[in-house]
């Protein structure tokens, strides 16, 4: 009996710990998950969608193989020819066809409306992967026109995408369309509201999450874009990339490295299709569903791809400095910037982020081709020109954005407490980065880079913003149900503790 009193205590204790590391395992999970979008035009938690007459391709339920919808092949048996149709081909994580996702249902209704009999599909390349590498589809938006009967695509330029000019390029008569009808699809959308989404709280755990994340999505969706093995350019560029990374990512991001380094071992069986990659990868990463962005996604996971990228972009510039620091021979900044280059001309499928950062990389922005040399260096600050040069490409990037965003929605310019938040680092976040003529200190530039992508300093500084965020206060709810389920756990744990001890004579005096 005395040794079962003793015992008891520490039963209790355990089962109490069981208790109170559950509630918080759950509490962290409800704070974390938030599953990434696969869809524009389809709302996939059941709510209604305002896609008006675009149809969106489901993925179904199960595996049923390859799927081969009407509007895009031949029947194998008889079936009533198809009618004329137009088919967005696009992915859920590039900025540019969210842009486009509102024009794109406005020519629709207005086609329609002329015209109900013509079909306009949307095709996510996340959700069909398969589907468009067998489409050959090597860029986003793309838009595919087919007439009546046909299965001949014609392949459209989405600025050419007028009411008129669709209709025209389908074989319907246009003569009476007036000019008022054929740009109704251009009017502003009033409802919608241009801001500037704030950089939100992160540290370097974040960034390296975000991008190992963004890596291995590159994998399963960026690296074939048609069926067959990749061309001898792709292989090359391909290789180089990994190479770089197994020099340039952080000791901390390990499971990136046993990553990386498994795909140069069997490289030339990873450069044969996109099965044979998929499979290479599967025991490495996790499911679809369970990544989560963290640093600036805002709340809307489908962005976490290109910011992650973004990181990722960071993080190895910041870690050739450091390879530098320590190894020999000298990695050149121009052979790293090259690499980058071709990375993002053959694996990046967004068309107007991958010909805009060409443009900008071919013509020199920024004094590139001076600041960046392909001869090794011992000068560190040679080597500090390379994270310091793409800096200010995503931050040109950033500004041009905001600009495209507030353009669209015929808002006026960028005030400047938009234009602050759209610059990064902004002035709440390092207020020693910026003079008070907006130049900034580069030095003190390069040490936030630094923290923020290797040396591990946080920096949980989030800037305020002049909107409520949406979905906030739902989210927030379960983030604080979470919490309070792991408290009452523990507070359950504790007086059960107190029973036992109060049971068992603990409490009590001992007179010797």
């Amino acid at each position: 009996m005395q040794t079962s009193l003793k015992r008891f205590p520490v039963e209790c204790l355990v089962m109490g710990w069981v208790v109170f590391v559950a509630g918080l395992l759950v509490s962290l999970l409800l704070i974390v998950s938030a599953d990434g979008k696969k869809y524009l035009y389809h709302e996939e938690d059941g709510s209604s969608s305002s896609s008006g007459p675009v149809i969106e391709l489901l993925a179904p339920s199960s595996d049923e193989g390859p799927i081969k919808p009407y509007f895009l092949y031949e029947p194998s048996s008889d079936h009533s020819p198809p009618p004329a149709r137009v088919v967005e081909f696009y992915a859920p994580w590039c900025p540019h066809c969210q842009h486009y996702a509102p024009k794109y249902i406005k020519l629709a209704k207005a086609v329609t409306a002329k015209h109900p009999e013509i079909e306009f599909h949307a095709v996510s390349c996340t959700a069909h992967n398969r589907l468009c590498n067998d489409q050959n589809v090597n860029s986003y938006p793309t838009l595919k026109l087919f007439r009546e009967g046909s299965y001949e695509a014609l392949k459209f330029n989405v600025k050419d995408a007028k009411v008129k000019n669709v209709l025209f390029r389908l074989g319907f008569d246009v003569s009476e369309k007036s000019e008022s009808q054929n740009n109704h699809e251009d009017q502003p959308d009033k409802k919608q509201i241009a801001r500037v989404v704030p950089f939100r709280m992160h540290d370097v755990h974040d960034a390296w999450n975000d991008a190992a994340l963004s890596f291995e999505f590159a994998l399963k969706t960026g690296i074939f874009m048609t069926n067959g093995p990749l061309s001898k350019e792709e292989s090359s560029t391909f290789r180089s990339w990994l190479e770089l990374l197994t020099k340039s990512l952080p000791i901390q991001m390990g499971k990136t490295h046993d990553l990386v380094t498994m795909l140069l071992e069997h490289f030339e069986e990873a450069s044969q299709s996109q099965s044979d990659l998929s499979r290479l990868i599967r025991p490495y990463t996790a499911p679809d569903k369970s990544q989560t962005w963290r640093a600036c996604t805002n709340g809307d996971n489908k962005m976490g791809y290109t910011c992650g990228l973004w990181q990722l972009f960071h993080i190895m510039t910041i870690g050739v400095v450091e390879y530098n620091r320590h190894n020999n021979p000298i990695i050149p900044t121009r052979q790293v910037s090259e690499v980058l280059r071709n990375y993002v001309e053959h694996f990046f499928q967004c068309e107007v982020c991958r010909l805009n950062f060409l443009d900008m990389y071919d013509n020199c922005a920024f004094d590139g081709c001076h600041r960046l040399s392909d001869k090794p260096s011992s000068n560190e600050h040679d080597w500090r020109e390379l994270p310091m040069w793409l800096w200010e490409t995503h931050n040109d990037v950033n500004t041009r954005l905001l600009g495209e965003r507030m353009n669209q929605n015929n808002e006026p310019k960028p005030s400047q407490w938009e234009s602050q938040q759209a610059r990064w680092p902004s002035l709440y976040i390092c207020p020693n980065c910026w003079r008070e003529d907006k130049s900034w200190e580069e030095d003190e530039i390069f040490n936030h880079l630094h923290s923020m992508y290797w040396s591990g300093n946080p920096s949980y500084i989030k800037i305020p913003s002049e909107e409520n965020e949406p979905n906030k206060s739902h989210r927030s709810i379960w983030k604080l149900g979470g919490f309070l389920l792991s408290v009452l756990s523990f507070v359950a744990w504790f007086v059960r503790l107190s029973k036992a001890h109060h049971h068992s004579g603990r409490h009590k005096k001992v007179d010797h």
